[in-house]
């Protein structure tokens, strides 16, 4: 008996260096939901849900999809949000490429080059989320199919792709794969059995069930909106769960990291950013001027790599610590006070000179 089975191959593919190549859904237009505070909406509750429409003309514009050509893979969304010539050797774990447009959404094709990150995508962790800036315009309205929304983006430039358990645009921004372990998979057309004798060869065929691709895309498709669903619930909960005190704190923790912030870097941006965000933005910027403080709070790891206990740790030290302004010296303005006599300061030597001298000349005379 001679058994023929048909196998589905895998979409994942693996080059010979061992790198992981397979299709991905990287974002999709339609409605996203944000925080207030992830807006830098000053109005109302930071922690009330918007519901921000990407329009298809915005999302698959030839700019914004062109910046996604070649954007950096990271493993969830890096501290510093942004991916640059400083970080990406400690970021970047592949990249993507042949950017397309697929009916709703963004895809294209993933190049995994790291042996840690291609494990964990094997092991299930296959949500993609994209780092990116926008321009926002807070003016509700209504989608054509009937959504209404609080905002718009627009002027989409994309920075990377985030492997990540929960990505923005639900659970079917991913690494597709519709048969990603390559399993045998027979079929009612190949399946034959093959039976011999000394003068008559007979063949039957025997019916089999066979995978129907159409009823699963169906199932998949009912367990994503199911998804989606409860997510939203989820979202809602946990709206309900910021109690007043909660969202008090939030925003004493928000006040107070901007107003250091700016103390230390009155020239910083802080809209659009988290407070791990700004806190991270400043330890980097003044990093080189304490960099052996840094160092020590930081504990063997680098700015890029520290966790957010790490980073508020150091921001809170330099917030401590005297920015451009030096100590006073009670003894030198002593002199000052004393010696000058022409309201122009003296230096530290200049005055202890001076007072050497007047007392020489009091006790010699």
């Amino acid at each position: 008996m001679i058994e023929i089975l048909d196998s589905q191959p895998s979409e994942r593919t693996y080059t010979p260096e061992g790198f992981l190549i397979a299709p991905a859904k990287l974002a999709r237009s339609g409605i996203q939901s944000y925080r207030a505070i992830e807006f830098a909406d000053g109005s109302g509750d930071p922690m009330r849900i918007l519901n921000i429409y990407r329009p298809p003309e915005e999302v698959f514009a030839p700019d914004s999809l062109a910046s996604y050509e070649g954007a950096p893979l990271t493993n969830d969304h890096p501290p510093s949000f942004f991916v640059t010539a400083d970080n990406w050797r400690h970021l970047a774990l592949g990249f993507v490429r042949n950017i397309r447009q697929q009916e709703g959404y963004v895809v294209g094709d993933l190049v995994v080059q790291d042996k840690s990150t291609i494990a964990l995508i094997e092991s299930g962790k296959v949500g993609l989320s994209a780092g990116y800036q926008s321009n926002k315009e807070m003016i509700s309205g209504v989608t054509p199919d009937g959504q209404p929304y609080d905002g718009i983006q627009k002027s989409i430039r994309v920075n990377h792709i985030a492997l990540t358990r929960t990505p923005r645009c639900g659970p079917t921004c991913r690494i597709e794969d519709s048969n990603p372990n390559g399993e045998m998979m027979t079929s009612d057309s190949d399946q034959t059995t093959t039976q011999s004798t000394d003068t008559t060869v007979t063949a039957q065929t025997t019916d089999v069930p066979c995978h129907d691709c159409g009823e699963i895309q169906n199932q998949m498709d009912a367990l994503t909106q199911t998804i989606q669903k409860l997510e939203t619930e989820n979202q809602s909960l946990r709206q309900k769960e910021a109690t007043p005190a909660v969202r008090d704190a939030w925003i004493a923790d928000w006040a107070e990291t901007v107003t250091d912030a700016k103390q230390l870097m009155p020239t910083l941006q802080t809209a659009d950013k988290s407070c791990h965000a700004i806190r991270h933005e400043v330890v980097k910027q003044l990093y080189p001027k304490h960099k052996p403080v840094v160092d020590a709070l930081l504990a063997g790891h680098t700015l890029d790599n520290a966790d957010e206990v790490m980073i508020q740790r150091a921001f809170k030290v330099l917030s401590a610590i005297p920015q451009g302004t030096p100590r006073r010296d009670p003894v030198l303005d002593a002199l000052n006070t004393q010696l000058n006599t022409d309201s122009r300061p003296l230096d530290p030597q200049t005055a202890r000179t001076q007072y050497i001298q007047q007392l020489q000349a009091t006790y010699t005379a």
